[in-house]
């Protein structure tokens, strides 16, 4: 290992752009070489009047800042600050690559935080890229230290390994060395071409090897994992596999992402020669990297664009020790989840994910919570003096195939919001359990009584679509969607009929028309557990989100507050497009929430910055059933390291 270790650092050594930093740089690049009594780096930066979200990058077995210095470059290039920190084999560090301590990486944080140019990112996080050993190490620092995520690592590992000779750790964690695979493969490095994958390979497979698997899960943050399959040096797109599945144990899918190039090598950081498919050792012993310069370079731009969408958009996850949830009990309610058979589930608290179940960016169709995604449009068209909601049905010449009369005709938007139009004409997509609580046609005028309607549901995304001329779901995604992050939700939409597979569908949503009933279709909406919990925290912020109002706070206490009673026993009752938990003797605040199928849940509680979203695949056959909602909610609650509010 050591001899590896060495020949690579020679050959990395070479291939940053200039040899200590400063010089070859382009001019709109801000490039200066750190050194202090804590770290030695070099800083390569977008030139602005603004800090800069700013990630650390680290190199390989050379140690130093040259190899990262490329990649550094590369993110600079696409407006990310990059500090190429150096580890060991620079004066003031240590000589080599052994008992490292994961401590000093804290200095590169001091240094950020202090910086007047540089800043962390949205989630009060540093990134971190790191290729080969440094993949290693980054996977190492998230795991350890919630300051440090999301975390890319290039060609990783999935377990740690040991120093420079193999004789020592190369890590330690306040002040003891970390767990290290030994070597019991014992290889030849007197072959005239040198092979390490296989190697590798062997010593994965002793037992002894699993004390030192690197504990990805407690990364606070994104994993993104870069492998070559043709990677001859050490196992990489093995030990990525490896490392997916360690998430995936741990119902948090959706924490990593993994890449894997074809017929790429080991080399495939941004910024280094793609050329580099083996090296010469000084005793004349080739070793073989793998890859080839055209996969090597897909490689390169593929991992180039993930790491740069991953750092400019990281989804925020709280950390242990900011969170108000009892980690022992989030994973009994995890179990709890996975026994219901639930397919996604998201508490988010202050903005950051706090508990997560499954694929929480795999789409469904959100059925009734449709209504709720509605209201944030009708409330920024309100706001822009678009739409009156005072204004009947009859100035606003809507009819119905079976025909209103007079008295259904004054009703008006604002009726229709709240679901007392009076209005029980037939509908699309109200099922059997709807109709029984319909009164009977032309019985109750507007505002005279409550009942949950989907024509006045239906209606108002036909009259919100007429007024505005504008689409729902192409609204939708420029208005909220994109402002938010959502990274599921793109506004594509569709036409179904009665045949149409909804599962087979990829769209994020679509009109359903039932002509023979009502002339007006159901919009619905197909979300993911993520990009709801963000739409959620856009209301727990009372329409402010990063200091942008979307959605007016007026608006949003108004659509919130309870028009009709739903449940006396519980104080439940109906706002505008939202269900009202109300404030009584047990409950100080308020809270909102709208419920699909009566299975799928976005749960709103202000109060607590808490938002609640679930998800049943409902789109195939699905087994799950409502009392395991109320079991969950129960469970959230108890984890929770406060009274319901």
């Amino acid at each position: 290992m050591r001899r590896i270790v060495t020949v690579i650092a020679l050959l990395l050594s070479f291939t940053a752009i200039s040899g200590c930093g400063e010089k070859g740089y382009p001019s709109h690049l801000l490039v200066k070489k750190i050194t202090t009594d804590e770290i030695q780096a070099l800083l390569v930066a977008p030139k602005t009047n603004e800090p800069s979200s700013t990630v650390i990058v680290l190199g390989g077995s050379d140690g130093g800042y040259q190899s990262a210095a490329a990649t550094a470059e590369q993110l600079a290039e696409n407006g990310i600050a990059a500090l190429a920190l150096a580890y060991f084999s620079v004066d003031g560090l240590p000589t080599t690559l052994n008992k490292i301590p994961l401590e000093y990486f804290t200095h590169a944080v001091n240094f950020i935080d202090q910086h007047p140019q540089l800043t962390r990112n949205q989630c009060g996080q540093i990134g971190v890229v790191g290729s080969s050993r440094g993949a290693e190490l980054a996977l190492l620092l998230g795991a350890h230290n919630s300051n440090f995520a999301p975390i890319a690592a290039l060609s990783p590992s999935s377990h740690v390994w040991g120093g420079a000779g193999n004789t020592s750790a190369a890590w330690t964690l306040k002040g003891e060395p970390m767990s290290y695979v030994p070597r019991h493969s014992n290889p030849n490095y007197d072959v005239t071409k040198f092979v390490g994958v296989d190697y590798f390979r062997k010593d994965l497979q002793h037992a002894d090897a699993d004390a030192a698997r690197i504990p990805v899960t407690a990364i606070a943050g994104q994993v993104l994992l870069l492998a070559g399959t043709d990677d001859q040096l050490w196992p990489s797109a093995e030990m990525a596999k490896t490392l997916e599945q360690q998430f995936a144990k741990a119902q948090q899918p959706s924490k990593v992402q993994a890449l894997y190039f074809k017929d790429a090598g080991h080399v495939i950081a941004p910024g280094a020669p793609n050329t580099i498919t083996e090296v010469t050792a000084p005793s004349g012993t080739t070793i073989a990297l793998g890859g080839n310069p055209t996969a090597n370079q897909s490689a390169q731009d593929a991992s180039l664009k993930a790491m740069v969408e991953l750092f400019k958009a990281p989804v925020c996850r709280s950390r242990p020790e900011e969170s108000k949830f009892d980690q022992a009990k989030l994973d009994e309610l995890r179990e709890t989840v996975k026994q219901a058979g639930s397919s996604s589930m998201v508490l988010m608290e202050n903005g950051k994910i706090a508990f997560e179940f499954g694929n929480i960016h795999r789409k469904h169709t959100m059925h009734s919570i449709r209504k709720a995604m509605l209201n944030s449009l009708y409330g920024i068209y309100v706001e822009r003096g678009v739409i009156d909601l005072d204004k009947t049905l009859a100035e606003l010449e809507i009819d119905d195939i079976h025909g209103l009369t007079d008295t259904e005709k004054s009703a008006t938007v604002r009726h229709l919001l709240k679901s007392r139009s009076g209005v029980y004409h037939p509908s699309a997509a109200t099922n059997a359990a709807m109709l029984a609580a319909m009164p009977e046609r032309h019985s109750k005028k507007p505002d005279e009584h409550y009942v949950y309607n989907n024509w006045d549901f239906n209606t108002a995304g036909a009259i919100f679509e007429k007024l505005t001329g504008e689409n729902i779901y192409e609204a939708f995604a420029r208005e909220i969607a994109k402002p938010l992050g959502m990274l599921d939700y793109q506004g594509n939409y569709t036409t179904i009929s009665e045949d149409t597979n909804i599962s087979k569908l990829k769209v994020d949503g679509f009109y359903y028309y039932e002509p023979e009933k009502s002339k007006y279709p159901a919009y619905h909406m197909r979300m993911s557990a993520y990009d709801m919990a963000l739409y959620g925290q856009l209301y727990a912020n009372s329409g402010d989100w990063h200091g942008q109002q979307l959605i007016s706070a007026d608006w949003i206490e108004k659509s919130t507050t309870s028009y009709s009673v739903t449940n006396s026993y519980m104080d439940f009752g109906y706002g505008m497009l939202w269900n009202v938990i109300n404030p009584n003797e047990e409950r100080a605040t308020k809270s909102f929430y709208h419920t699909g199928v009566g299975i799928h849940m976005l749960g709103v509680y202000p109060a607590s910055d808490l938002v609640f979203v679930h998800r049943v695949a409902t789109e195939s056959d699905y087994n799950f059933d409502q009392q395991n909602l109320y079991r969950i909610i129960g469970g959230i609650w108890s984890a929770r390291q406060e009274p319901p509010l």
